[in-house]
């Protein structure tokens, strides 16, 4: 391995030689080294694994998506709420993504919507859909319907409301998995997963806790592994293990053209994507830690977080609540509520009640059993994009104001405190948060970091949202669904390139 510097730490051996032809090519100005780094850059992912790709007895891959990653449509007349170019690009309507709000526990608060394919490509920028290709083309997979599995099917995509609690996804998973079992009659088959994003987290808890809903009692429970028999291999792409500050941002700015800090309040997923420390990610304009709980309903009032600040309570018309076109109601027939018009104690309750599972989710996955994982757990992520890690709170005249390193803030001092906000990362999750890294101590003198151990680890140069479809990274997951142990192995670090 050596050092490189073009955004990767490391690179296996021969793409480490061949950019050092390259460079060497350039400083001499020799046409022939030039014309052999052109033809070096252009590998051929398909052409590599041709023959790995026609080997028998695989196991077959499940592919899961991350937060937005599934289109939704109604249930009942059919329509999109989530899956056209112009869901992308319009803002919603407030009722055709938010949930209900008004029943506890929250996993009860239900809608409409359901989840029908995976979200492939955004105006012609493909990222899951790259990834496909790239399974189908070079990997020589044949996808299939997840919940209509043919002998012949040999991949699947695992595609679930990114909406809702993680853990309810994860045993929904289980589910899938064991239907595909039984259908095709063939009880020792063991998937190999691939998850993107917040779908790390999903396969993480099935892995951990099978189909058992470990969050809803408020009791610890034991890691059994109960998911690891189906399972050979975990592959976590750009996986907020350990969260992710943008999840607050996003809370709060909402995105730019699609989705309201009222809409995305509604959803429990986003806040089982916030920090598992939730202490440490709040500072003042000098890097100070603040002193302030994250999973704390009031600490998001007194803050003017999310629906509770200015930019996240709209004036809307008392209507009743509706979800995907049709009126969302509750047991008794009456009309669900929303966080639209919603009383505030009523909103408080449900934040709350959010948090608090999210901080339950949390401590589920970071407990373990002795040994460790029996299925191989592999990395992928990146490091080179500045990515926020602490926001800044500061005080004015008019109270509080939370400052994100978001570009439309009008801070002149937000350059400034970027550094003490932004850390090595894909732009959404920090390398720290990819290896499940504890947060710093703060003490110069304690220079150890618990980490988890994992059979592989692997860095490239990418933003989060195409990570899947990074050549590179392709290129190195094929070298791990076709040749890597399905069994523990010692930790080790890889880099590709691009």
């Amino acid at each position: 391995m050596v050092n490189s510097g073009t955004g990767s730490r490391l690179r296996s051996p021969i793409r480490a030689r061949g950019f050092a032809l390259c460079a060497a090519g350039i400083l001499a100005a020799a046409p022939l080294a030039l014309s052999g780094c052109a033809m070096f850059r252009k590998f051929d992912v398909a052409q590599i694994h041709q023959e790995s790709a026609l080997r028998q007895g695989r196991n077959p891959v499940i592919v899961i998506h991350g937060f937005i990653g599934a289109k939704l449509k109604n249930r009942h007349t059919q329509e999109s709420a989530w899956g056209r170019f112009i869901n992308a690009v319009k803002r919603c309507k407030t009722d055709d993504l938010s949930l209900p709000i008004d029943r506890l526990p929250i996993t009860e608060n239900r809608d409409d919507l359901v989840a029908y394919a995976i979200y492939e490509s955004v105006a012609g920028v493909k990222f899951y859909g790259a990834l496909l290709d790239a399974l189908e083309m070079a990997g020589g997979y044949q996808f299939g319907d997840i919940n209509n599995p043919r002998p012949e099917d040999t991949g699947f995509v695992y595609y679930y409301d990114w909406r809702r609690d993680i853990g309810e996804s994860a045993i929904g998973l289980g589910r899938a998995i064991q239907q595909i079992k039984g259908r095709l009659k063939n009880p020792d088959l063991r998937f190999d997963i691939v998850a993107h994003s917040m779908g790390g987290l999903v396969a993480e808890y099935y892995l951990k806790y099978g189909t058992e809903d470990v969050l809803g009692d408020g009791q610890e429970h034991a890691v059994t592994y109960a998911g690891a028999a189906n399972l050979g291999r975990v592959i976590l792409v750009g996986t907020p293990l350990r969260g992710t500050m943008h999840a607050l941002q996003t809370m709060n700015t909402g995105f730019s053209r699609t989705m309201s800090p009222e809409v995305l309040f509604t959803m429990p997923s986003i806040y089982q994507l916030l920090p598992d420390d939730a202490r440490g990610h709040l500072v003042d304009p000098q890097g100070t830690p603040i002193d302030a709980d994250l999973y704390d309903a009031e600490t998001w009032v007194k803050n003017g977080w999310s629906i509770f600040g200015p930019r996240g309570r709209s004036p809307l018309p008392d209507a009743p609540a509706t979800s995907g076109g049709r009126p969302a109601a509750d047991a008794g027939g009456r009309p669900a509520a929303k966080a639209a018009g919603a009383p505030l104690d009523r909103m408080k309750v449900f934040l709350q009640a959010a948090l608090d599972r999210a901080r339950a989710l949390h401590a589920a996955l970071r407990n373990d059993a002795e040994g460790g994982s029996p299925v191989p757990i592999h990395v992928f992520g990146s490091d080179c994009i500045p990515t926020l890690d602490r926001v800044v709170l500061k005080q004015t005249p008019s109270g509080t104001v939370t400052m994100f390193n978001d570009e439309t803030a009008q801070h002149s001092d937000l350059k400034q405190l970027e550094r003490v906000m932004l850390v090595p990362g894909d732009g959404t999750v920090t390398a720290d948060s990819l290896l499940s890294l504890d947060a710093p101590t703060g003490d110069p003198s304690d220079g150890q970091r618990a980490a988890r151990t994992f059979s592989s680890t692997f860095f490239f140069c990418e933003t989060h949202g195409l990570l899947p479809a990074n050549r590179g990274f392709q290129d190195n997951l094929f070298y791990v669904l076709f040749y890597s142990p399905q069994r523990p192995a010692p930790l080790a670090t890889f880099v590709g390139g691009r």
